[in-house]
């Protein structure tokens, strides 16, 4: 027999007679009795409730990951419409693609913005946030949807002529 299997072969075997000996162990351990004292049913009651709070926490992950591809489709289903991907022959222009996913951007900057100006000091605290990502040198930080920013001028009068009709 090669010496390298049989090395082998006695590691495993010596692996397992550890595991074997430690598990019966663990059985032992398990099987002492244990005095009712205050500690012990408070350690116990501590146990139950972060057990329950675990397997609460995994469930609400994977509600949460359902959620999370449901939100993905919709993103995906209003990009398309956005860019009319179904009815138009030529590819989207950088600048259209660009657009589309700053909008997408302001879904969730909305959400955010919404739940934090229900706070009290909510709109100061997102104000200094993106100061302060500001003054950390931090671009394109926005935590304000675009339709709640300062617009830019544009080319329009500032006061409206006559109307054509007129």
């Amino acid at each position: 027999m090669n010496p390298g299997l049989e090395k082998h072969i006695y590691s495993v075997q010596k692996e397992s007679l550890i595991l074997n000996k430690l598990k019966e162990l663990k059985e032992a351990a398990w099987k002492l009795p244990v005095k009712d004292t205050g500690s012990y049913r408070f350690a116990k009651k501590y146990a139950n409730k972060t057990r329950a709070l675990i397997e609460e926490g995994v469930h609400a992950f994977g509600e949460e990951a359902g959620e999370t591809e449901q939100m993905a489709l919709s993103f995906f289903k209003l990009l398309e419409a956005k860019l009319d991907l179904s009815g138009r022959k030529e590819a989207p222009t950088e600048e259209e693609v660009k657009a589309a996913i700053e909008q997408l951007k302001d879904v969730g900057r909305f959400s955010f913005f919404t739940t934090m100006v229900i706070l009290p000091g909510g709109v100061v605290s997102l104000l200094g946030l993106e100061l302060l990502a500001r003054k950390f040198g931090i671009k394109g930080f926005n935590l304000i949807p675009s339709s709640f920013r300062k617009k830019k001028k544009t080319n329009l009068p500032a006061k409206p002529g006559p109307s054509p009709l007129e």
